[in-house]
Order: structure tokens, then sequence, then C-alpha cells
């Protein structure tokens, strides 16, 4: 490869050699070589983007050197690279090569295109078009576009800049007249803009972003759009060309994705997820009227949809659909009725012809666009006009077919329904008989869209289960199918005393056939499975439909309705249930059971909510159907129920996970608790609570479960005013439990069975113990576990043969010493904090002990080691944090349990290696939430730091700087700030002397943490810069001449270019406040920063990574002419040596 504009001492690399790093980087199987081979790339082509890294030194905390980025010598900085990587893009011909250079040239210009002169721009920009326009005939498609992308991120940078960036998008309208192959590029060019330029970019250019986009909003997307819609046009007419007709179709796929990304062009922000909601209008602009305004806009869509064969019939109709989305406001009155019978009169024939719709991309497309079209157009201006009724006439239709062809396109019955459900919801029952706006119609033909929907569904479902299809099951989807019940429940709701009876047939149909099935005693166990499956449909019709109703609109029939559909799911439910006690082995399909309790959710919120609403109808007709009289005997049925599925289902189950929901849902509401608390079944339950009927209770991996349902039965236990002796009868088979098992030996403990056990009681503690919100309610709990059974908990701990033991009785723990809702603010004269956290202390020092001792061998480190050490530095933040005991004065009266707790804890910090902090999340955040609580300025000096917990800290907190949760980064800034905090103070003072003299001792921690925290806030553009501020404000305070001295070696790094803004920039920072320890000095730092953020940003000044060809003249940041420069180039403390690290070996 011959640079001949760079000149350089190192031997150059042959474009061959290029070449084969690329292909390598990209495809080689072998990690080493795919490795190396991407060192010798980033050598060649760097992108100045990489994160600063620290090179060891004594103590492992840095040597005062900042790493240095090896690069090609004849680089000097991104304009070289950029026009290195042009230069490689026009040579090279390998199809790796080009996606690799095109890649980092994409960085290379986002980071630093600014530093680069107009003229480096200019010759970057021209440089990429060339390079399309040599290499498109022989270039695969997507590297076509990669190519067009990163141009199109040159033009956006440089769109103010340089006049001549906006028009490329002219040059590449012009070069489509050239030949049919120049007109697919420019197509594709001009698509591969309107994406990029809608893509929302990183968070530093969001604002500089959308002042390019909205002028290129104005002043180019409608240029494009209308080239795209001439091209199509066009292509049309020439379709019936023989020689031509291949090119013809590529011209109208292109022109056709160009349209329908400029009408997915986000118009009013930066919203890509919010606009591609179905239900959401695009907001075309005003300007646009000219085009899309005209008598003969649609024509082309709808002939080309005809004269076309897929792919190219389904893009017609998919921007169809965008243009269906356009607002109502876009279009005059006049205008609207236009468009709206146009676009009609298009579907209808469309439909009455079955014109493409064979294919299953345009029968799919085609059910969006009807129903974009009704979501976005409420048809009023029509629906007087005999093309109404043939619209709906045609629809009808359509969807009566449609809906027998799920298996065909499941997914587009979803859009049907939309259809049939915005039609519903702006019909009333007076419009019934009026034939003028098709309301006869409509009203025969809800009915019939509700029929046949469930005996689709109906016939799938049997396909599905008997076998007979490998298609999905639709019943295991049970999200989309709540969604389209949704849509099913509001059609019926509309037109309820036609609809309603429908759903009621099938359901009796269904019934009847399976009623029929089981008493004829010849029922096989798959026949059985497949009707109930089945049954399943008309189940969550029901419940959807009952849980539709709206209070203010129900009328008393539609409320006897509901009572006669309920009443019908109730009696398939005693039927089932009995099916389930007979001799038939196979259990009935979960999605019947979780229909019923959609079913009977859905009646609790719409009739026994806790509103109170006036319900005498439905209770009426209940009561004359199965018994129910009120909201209690119904409440009761429900929760008889809840424990009927708990006695016979496994713990895995969905219908065990849906009962405990149903469950917890019952004891939450105010009025409902109530109402569930009175209640017979409620009573014998909590008398027998840990009934081994209950399947899930005997299962020790179904934690949340458990906690689930304990958590609801304590909210049942202490609504109103509990007698404790209630309590006390509660907590007997507990009492019993736990009185036996701690008069087991230690041996006995260990043994399997009794493992189990121990989990199981903790478990159902932990679970019980969160719901006490109360004080007076936990102090029941406090006094009863402190009669003797918190012994068995720290018995627990010592048991080495089960983890799992451990942590059960450690997250026991972490409930019981947390202070939820205040439960834990006792009286001054109580000593029940100090109890709880000498209990506390002493467990956290067991369990330490066991782990720094133990010598068994390690399957997994987490669940061995690591879980039971989170779970102990959460106990001690709860302590810390919670405030119910003035843990200051311990040491004052010669309690040890505070020494242990924190010298155990210091200990377990020093054997935990670094790198875990990242690797294990969860110990990470457990670990920076302690030490924030242990490390406050109040609680310091009663920590008894040493030497190497300091640095131990200090090292722990700097790697989770990096942690995945910015919350816990944010923790570590709070530990580091709140010992400098107190070593700066102590000085002055005279307290806190142990932490003064670790903080003086150790000078080279302070850099190490300056570094890496001014390299964070210089180089990286983090959410939490606030919590950055603060350590290093206290960082600066006590080393402030390093700071400016490692801010000025990074400066003298930077270009040229970039040098005097940059260095007017951290002057204002570094002078923006006295660096002296006040509120009001560290205020003003923190909103320095702000500023300077702000500032970098809106000029793009990214720092540049130091490389070893980029050092310039030294730099002082303070002086008057700092930004000049002034210096020997090389000289002063700045300078740097090179880093044999990533140096290239040819």
């Amino acid at each position: 490869m011959n640079l001949s504009s760079m000149d350089s001492g190192e031997q150059q690399p042959t474009l061959a050699q290029l070449d084969t790093w690329c292909e390598q980087a990209l495809s080689s199987p072998v990690p080493g070589q795919r490795e190396e081979a991407e060192r010798r790339l980033r050598y060649y082509f760097p992108t100045f983007s990489e994160t600063p890294s620290e090179t060891s030194g004594v103590h492992g905390f840095g040597s005062g050197q900042e790493q240095v980025m090896a690069v090609f010598p004849a680089i000097k900085g991104p304009a070289d690279a950029a026009s290195w990587m042009a230069m490689f893009l026009r040579q090279s011909s390998q199809v790796f090569s080009l996606s690799y250079i095109v890649r980092r040239l994409r960085v290379l210009v986002l980071n630093h295109l600014a530093v680069m002169s107009n003229d480096q721009k200019t010759d970057l920009r021209n440089a990429l078009v060339a390079t399309i326009q040599e290499k498109f005939l022989e270039l695969p498609a997507f590297l076509v576009d990669d190519t067009a992308r990163a141009l199109a991120l040159v033009m956006m940078f440089t769109w103010f800049d340089l006049p001549e960036s906006a028009g490329v998008v002219d040059t590449v309208l012009e070069m489509a007249s050239a030949s049919d192959k120049h007109q697919i590029l420019a197509l594709q060019m001009l698509r591969a803009f309107v994406e990029e330029f809608n893509k929302e970019l990183p968070h530093r250019f969001i604002s500089r972003q959308r002042r390019v986009v909205v002028t290129f909003r104005d002043k180019q997307l409608k240029s494009i759009f209308q080239h795209s819609l001439a091209a199509m046009r066009s292509a049309i007419g020439r379709l019936s060309d023989v020689d031509r007709g291949r090119d013809q179709a590529m011209i109208l796929s292109q022109a056709l994705l160009v349209q329908r990304d400029c009408l997915g062009f986000d118009f009013i922000g930066l919203a890509p997820d919010e606009s591609s909601d179905d239900a959401v209008a695009i907001q075309i602009p005003s300007t646009w009227k000219d085009i899309i305004q005209t008598d003969d806009f649609l024509d082309p869509y709808f002939d080309g949809y005809k004269h076309c064969s897929p792919p190219v019939s389904s893009q017609f109709i998919e921007v169809l659909v965008m243009i269906a989305s356009i607002r109502r406001s876009f279009y005059m009155e006049s205008v609207r009725v236009a468009f709206v019978k146009r676009m009609c009169s298009g579907i209808i024939e469309i439909l009455a012809n079955g014109i493409g719709l064979d294919d299953v991309e345009n029968y799919h497309h085609m059910h969006r666009l009807l129903a974009r079209f009704r979501c976005i157009h409420t048809l009023i201006e029509i629906e007087d006009l005999p093309v109404y009724r043939e619209l709906l006439a045609a629809v009808a239709t359509f969807s009566l077919t449609g809906l027998t062809l799920y298996e065909w396109s499941p997914n587009s019955i979803a859009p049907l329904l939309t259809f049939w459900s915005k039609v519903a919801s702006t019909h009333d029952l007076r419009d019934n008989v009026n034939a003028e706006i098709a309301g006869d119609l409509i009203a025969s033909t809800l009915p019939q869209i509700i029929r046949e929907y469930l005996r689709a569904m109906i016939l799938a479902t049997m396909r599905v289960v008997a076998g007979e299809t490998l298609a999905d099951n639709p019943l295991e989807n049970v999200d989309a199918l709540l969604d389209s019940m949704t849509l099913v429940a509001n059609i019926a709701r509309s037109s309820y005393e036609s609809c309603a009876p429908v759903i009621l047939e099938i359901f009796r149909e269904m019934a009847g056939k399976y009623q029929a099935l089981l008493n004829s005693g010849q029922a096989g166990d798959e026949a059985v499975v497949v009707i109930e499956s089945q049954l399943a449909w008309p189940v969550y019709a029901v419940a959807q439909c009952i849980s539709a109703r709206q209070p203010y609109k129900s009328l008393p029939e539609d409320d006897r309705l509901d009572a006669e559909m309920f009443a019908t799911g109730l009696e398939l439910d005693r039927l089932v249930q009995q099916r389930i006690q007979s001799s038939i082995s196979a259990p009935p399909p979960e999605a019947l059971e979780l229909a019923f309790l959609q079913m009977y959710q859905g009646f609790r919120a719409s009739y026994i909510g806790e509103q109170n609403y006036k319900t005498t109808a439905v209770y009426a007709k209940l009561s004359s159907f199965v018994g129910l009289k009120d909201s209690s005997s119904v409440l009761e049925l429900v929760l008889q129920k809840v424990l009927f599925n708990f006695r016979t289902w496994p713990s895995q189950s969905h219908v065990i996970q849906r009962s405990l929901l149903l469950f917890h849902d019952m004891s939450i509401g105010y009025v409902s608790v109530r109402q569930v608390a009175k209640l017979e079944t409620v009573k014998l339950l909590l008398a027998n609570h840990s009934s081994d009927q209950f399947q899930f209770l005997r299962s020790i991996d179904e934690y949340k479960q458990r906690s689930q349902y304990y958590s609801g039965l304590a909210r049942i236990l202490f609504t109103g005013d509990a007698p404790p002796s209630q309590f006390s009868e509660f907590m007997q088979p507990w009492t019993q439990t736990i009185d036996r098992l701690t008069g087991l030996s230690d041996a006995q403990l260990a043994q399997e069975p009794v493992r189990a056990e121990l989990i199981r009681i903790l478990r159902d503690l932990r679970g019980f113990l969160s719901a006490v919100s109360s004080k007076a309610n936990y102090v029941l709990f406090f006094d009863w576990i402190s009669a003797g059974r918190m012994t068995l908990v720290h018995r627990c701990l010592q048991i080495d043969a089960d983890p799992r033991v451990q942590v059960a009785a450690l997250k026991f723990l972490a409930e019981f010493v947390y202070n939820r809702t205040q439960r834990l603010n006792f009286d001054v004269t109580s000593a029940n904090g100090i109890l709880i956290f000498r209990e506390a202390s002493a467990a956290i020092w067991e369990y330490g002990n066991f782990i720094l001792k133990s010598t068994l061998p390690v399957r997994d480190v987490y669940k061995d080691r690591y879980k039971g050490v989170a779970v102990c530095f959460n106990v001690l933040m709860r302590l810390i944090t919670g405030k119910y005991v003035a843990i200051g004065v311990m040491p004052l009266y010669g309690d040890s349990a505070l020494e242990r707790a924190y010298g155990m804890v210091l200990e377990l910090l020093k054997k935990l290696p670094v790198s875990d902090v990242i690797a294990y999340p969860k110990l990470g955040k457990a670990t920076m939430s302690m030490l924030e609580a242990l490390l406050a300025k109040n609680n310091v000096d009663l920590v008894g730091l040493d030497e190497m917990s300091y640095e131990q800290i200090m090292r722990l907190c700097v790697e989770a700087f990096d942690h995945a949760e910015t919350s816990v980064s944010s923790h570590a800034c709070s530990v580091i700030d709140s010992v400098l905090t107190s070593a700066i103070e102590g000085t002055d003072s005279g307290k806190h002397a142990n932490v003064v003299r670790l903080v003086r001792d150790r000078p080279d921690i302070v850099k190490y943490l300056l570094r890496t925290t001014l390299n964070i806030v210089l180089f990286e553009d983090r959410p939490n810069d606030w919590s950055f501020s603060r350590p290093l404000f206290c960082l600066i305070v006590l080393d402030g001449d390093f700071a400016l001295q490692h801010t000025s070696q990074i400066v003298q790094y930077q270009p040229d270019e970039r040098r005097e803004e940059l260095v007017k920039a951290l002057k204002d920072l570094f002078s923006a406040a006295d660096f002296v320890l006040t509120t009001s000095n560290r205020d003003s730092f923190t909103q320095a920063l702000t500023h300077y953020r702000r500032e970098v940003t809106s000029k793009n000044l990214i720092l540049m990574v130091p490389t070893n060809q980029t050092l310039g003249a030294a730099v002082d940041i303070m002086a008057n002419d700092a930004g000049k420069g002034a210096g020997a180039e090389g000289s002063g403390d700045g300078e740097v040596k090179d880093s044999e690290e990533g140096a290239m070996a040819d």
C-alpha cells in the first residue's frame, strides 16, 4: 500500500497484509489470531477513542505515568488516520477490509471529526462519495449501505461548517439520472441518509444532532420523498419492458423503502420507540401538502400493488399503512373526505377481488392497513355515503374468512380485531336499526366476528394439542391471548345483548360435549385434555367481558348477562374439579385453570372492588343460578378455588403463581382485606397455614411463592385490631417446629431432611416478617422469637454442609433487622434495638469466621461464599441505616458487638478479590451500599481502619466505578468522598486522627484516585457526574498540584485545533471555586463541572486518547496564554515514555 503523503521511518504494511489482518479480525475462529489481528489494525488504524488505563506501580496504585497508545508513526492525529482509512477504502477490494475500515471510520468521525480542518473534512467526504461511485457495482449491498451511513455521519457533523455537505443530497439526486443502476444506488444512499439522520446518537451529541436533523427535515427530506415518488411512478410505467423489468423492480423496491423511511421519520423529536407504535399518528409537516393532497396521490400505490408480485407488492401495502397513519388534521375537510373515499375504494377493490391476498405478507399488511386506517380515521366523514357500507361489507366478508386462517397467518388476527374494536367503540345500540350509517350491518357483523374468532381458536387449539400440526399453541402466549381477548370484550360490550349470547352459546356447547365425554365412562386422557384446552377460550372470553365492565356505562341487563356467564363458568369449574378427583390420570391443562383464575379476578375487580359499586342486579341473578347472594359468598368461593389449586398443582406450575397472585391481590386492598378476614375459610387457613397438603410448601426451591403466601397471611392476620391471642395461635405450628428442631443435636441438624425443614421455616418466617409494617405487630414477633428461638438461627450458621441453610438464616436476619416503614423505632427506654444489634453482630461474626477458616471445597464461589457474604453486608448496612440503636455509645459501656461486627466485615473485605466486584454484580452492589453506611462521616471513627483495609476499600471503590449499575458507582464515590472529607476536616480540627494518618501516609492512593476520577470526568460521559464531582473536589484539595499536572499532561496530547477551547474550559473548571473544603466551594465546583460538561458537549470537545505520535508543547492551563502552548515540545513533567505494549513488529 503506497502512502505517498505520509513519510515515516517505519516500513509500511502492504495492502495484502492489511487485507489479511482484516479478514482474520472479522472471521478467524482462533481467538489468539483474532486478537493479534485486531491489535495490529488498531496500530495502523487508530480511532483515538480507547479508554486510558493505568500502568502498574508501587502497591498497584500506578506509577504516575499515563499509558500511551502506540500508533503508526505516519499518523500524527485523527486527520491522518481518516486520510489513511479513506485511501485504504479506495485501494482495497476485499469485503472484510472495507467492512472493518468503515466501522473504524465511523468511530473516528463520531468522536474526532471536529479537530479536522474544513479542507480535511471535505477530502474525507469526497473520498467516501468517490468510493461509493467507483465500487458500487462490485460491492455487496450491505457494504454500500454502511459506507453511505458513514458518509451521512460526516454530512451531519459538517452540515453547518461546510455548505457543500447539504449539497451531497443534490449530487446523489443528479447521479440518479445516469442509468437504472445509478438510480438504484441513489435510492439506496438516500435511504441510508434518512435512516442515519433519524437514528439517535449518544447523549452528548443530541443537541447538535437535533439542530441538524431539523434542518435536514425542512430542507432535504421532502425532496428525497419527491424523488422516490417520481422514481416509483416512472418504474411502474416501465414494468412491462422486458429488458429493464428486473432493474425497474429493484427501483420500485428501493423507492418504496425510501418512502417508508421518510414517512417514518421522527418529525417531532427523537423518540424512535414511540413512533413505531401502531396507535401513533405520523406528524407530517404541512409543507408536504402539495405532494400528498393531490387527486391521484394514492393511485400509483394501488396500481403498483395490482401489477407487482411479492415482495414488492407487500412493500406497496406497507407504505399505504404509513400513509393511512398520517394525522387527520393534515387534511382539510374536503381533501380528507376525498382521501378517505379513495383509500376505501382501493381497499374494497383488493378485498372484493382477492388481489394478491394469497401471499402471506400481502395478507398480513392488509390487516395492518385496515387497523391503522380505522385507528387514525374515524370514517365519520363518509358514514352516510354508500362507500362506507361497501367498505364494512367487504371487510366483514374478508374478516369472517380471515379468522378461519389463523394457522396460516397468526399475527394477522390482532389487527383485524383492532379494526372491529374501533368500529364497535363508535357504535351505539341506537344505531342498530339505522341502515343509513350501516348500523344494521355492524350490529349483525359483530356477533359473527366473535363467533368465528372463538371457533377458529378452538379449532386451532384442538389441532395443536392433538398433534395434527406443528404450529405454536395459541394458549401458550398468555399476554397476546389477553390482548386479543380484551379486543373481543370491547367488541362484545358495545352490543352486549347480541354478543354475550354468542359467547354463552359456544360455552355451553363445549361444556355439554365435555360433560357428555366424562359421563360416557370411556373418556381417554388425550380426548379429555383436548376438549379442556378448547374450553379455555370461552372461559377467557367470559373473564375479559366481565373485566371490561364500566360501571358508569353498564346497564342492569348487562349485569344480569355477566351473572349468567359467571355462573356458567362456575358450573364448569366445579365439573373440572370433580374430574381432577376422578380416575383420569392426566391433569387438566394449565391454560384452562389460568382462564378460571382470570375469570375470578375479573369478577372480583368489577363487582367486589374498592369502590363498592351498587351491584344488586348481578347478585340477584347469581343467587338464582348458583346460590351466591352477596360479595362475601363470592369471595369465599374464590378463596376455596385458590386453596384447591394449592392442594392439587405442583409448585413449578403457572397455576400456583397465578393463584398466589390472586391471593396476594385479595390481601392488599383496604376494603378487600377486611372482607377476606371475615371469611370462615380464612379463619380455618390461619389456623392451619403450614398444611402439608399444599404442594408448593413442600418445596425449598420456590422462596418467592412461600414469601407471597405468608406475606398475604400476615396482612390478613394483622387486619384491624387483632388480639395477641390470635397471633399466638397463628405462630403455634412454627413454635412447635422450632422447639423440636432446637432440641436436636448438631449432627442431627446437618442431616438432609432436617436441613430442608430448616430452610423452609426460615423462608416462611422471612416472608411473614416482610409484610409486618407496624411497630406493635413487629414487637409481637420480636417477643415471640426472642423467647429462646433465635438460638436456632445461630446454629444454622454453623451447618457447613449446606450453604443454602446459612444463606436462608442470614436472609431472615436481614429482614429481621430491616427498619421497614419505621417498624423498629422503639421507645427510648426499650433495649430491643441493642438486643437486635447483638444478635446480628453475633451472626455476622459466626458466618464470617466460618468463611475465613473453612477448608471445604468450593463448587460455586458465588453460591458457596459470596452470596452469604453479600447478605452479611446487607445486614450490617441495615443495622447502621436503620437508626434504631445508638451504636456510638456501645464502646462506652464495653459492648463488643460493634467491634466484632466491624472487625469481621473488614477481614472479609481484605479477602475479597477486587475483580469480583464487577464479576458478581449483586456482591458489588451489597459491598458498596455497606461501605457507604460503614464509612459515613459520623461513623468512620468507630470502624478502626488499618492501612491494609484502607487500601483494599479504595481498590474496591475504583473497581466499582465500572459496575453495570450507575447507583453502585455513585455509592463508591460517596465512600471515597466520606473518607477524604473526614481526613481533610480532621487535619484542621484534630478529629478523625486515624483517617488523617492513613490518607497522609499513602499519597500514592490519593494520586491514583485523582488520576482515575479525572480520567472518567474528562474522557467519559457518565450520567452521574454529580457523584464523581464530590470525591474529585476533595482529591484536588489534597493534591491540587498533581491534578493540574495530570490535566495539563492530557491537554498536551490534544490536537492544536482543540487545545485552546479545551484549556479555556478546564481553566474555568479549576478556577470556579477555592479548593478549601466548604459546602459553598464544593457546590460551586459541582456546578462548574456541570458547566464544563455542557461546554465540551456543545463544542464537541471529545478528548483524544494520548498516543506516542501526538505529544505537543507543554501546557499550563492556569496561565493566561495557556491555549497557545509554551515550552519545548516533549519537555516538562508532562513528558511520557512511549508504551511498548501495542507496538507493531512487522
